[in-house]
């Protein structure tokens, strides 16, 4: 199957804010997961970051950990990850990116899992905490089967540590928005400590696209975020998930609420 590359750069005169949207595969069901996604695309998201279900999401709030709780009900979270992004490359063109933890990486082996990613039509797989020595295995399977390995740059990380992230991710670096803080976060962002983690990923990383997201709550602050900071994009996830969960008109709302983030980041990254 053919997959769509991650290009978040494009002609640098028309390099416009990306928005990626996130959801966990199989939220609230299945079919009810894939149609979000293709609606989020439709809607104007220009990556579709897809959740795979866990016991444990660490890294999550609790909008989205109870959607990967929901989720897990209804079978094993590889299967349902799979199928998702089997069925959302057959309907838009828009790259789809798993974020899974590395214990499911773990479950069928690096090189499986991305094998098996690639084969679902998937543009890459964020893995927000593989172990330090286990980072070259991941991005060579990943390599090895045609798609990207984005990292998370942690901003707690140690100088030497974090230059080992960013030259070693593929597609793109992921830089918290809230540093140390779960997804979900809604007290604000510091945007002039985001702009210096920035700048020091950049260092290590020039020509590495930068995407960033926790706690980006609001199309305000991701509007604001685009026009201070010099990242390729933002990506959101609990505001969806919250919205998907709200009744008969929660795909309406998703998609209104995606339509706004796009409009704010296409204003805040005007020239």
């Amino acid at each position: 199957m053919l997959r769509r590359a991650v290009d978040l750069d494009g002609q640098p005169e028309k390099r416009q804010p990306v928005l990626g949207a996130f959801s966990v595969a199989g939220y609230p069901n299945l079919r009810s997961g894939v149609d979000a996604f293709v609606t989020f695309a439709e809607s104007g998201a220009g990556m579709l970051e897809v959740g795979a279900p866990v016991a444990d999401p660490w890294l999550d709030g609790p909008a989205i950990a109870a959607a990967h709780s929901c989720a897990l009900r209804a079978g094993d979270g590889v299967r349902v990850t799979l199928e998702t992004v089997r069925r959302v490359s057959a309907r838009c063109d828009t790259p789809v990116v798993v974020m899974s933890y590395w214990s499911t990486i773990q479950s069928l082996g690096p090189q499986r899992m991305a094998d098996v990613l690639a084969a679902s039509g998937a543009a890459g797989c964020l893995v927000p905490d593989v172990p330090p020595e286990r980072v070259e295995v991941w991005v060579a399977a990943t390599a090895e089967a045609g798609i990207s390995a984005p990292l998370l740059a942690n901003r707690d990380a140690s100088y030497a540590e974090l230059g080992d992230i960013c030259r070693t991710a593929t597609g793109f670096v992921y830089a918290p928005a809230a540093a140390g803080q779960q997804t979900g976060h809604s007290a604000g962002i510091d945007l002039d400590g985001l702009a210096a983690f920035v700048q020091s990923v950049q260092q290590f990383a020039p020509s590495t696209p930068i995407l960033t997201g926790i706690g980006v709550s609001t199309p305000e602050l991701a509007s604001a975020i685009v026009g201070r900071v010099d990242v390729s994009g933002v990506v959101i996830g609990s505001p969806l998930v919250r919205s998907l969960r709200s009744g008969a008109d929660s795909l309406h709302q998703a998609a209104a609420l995606v339509e706004e983030f796009v409009a704010a980041l296409a204003a805040g990254g005007a020239p």
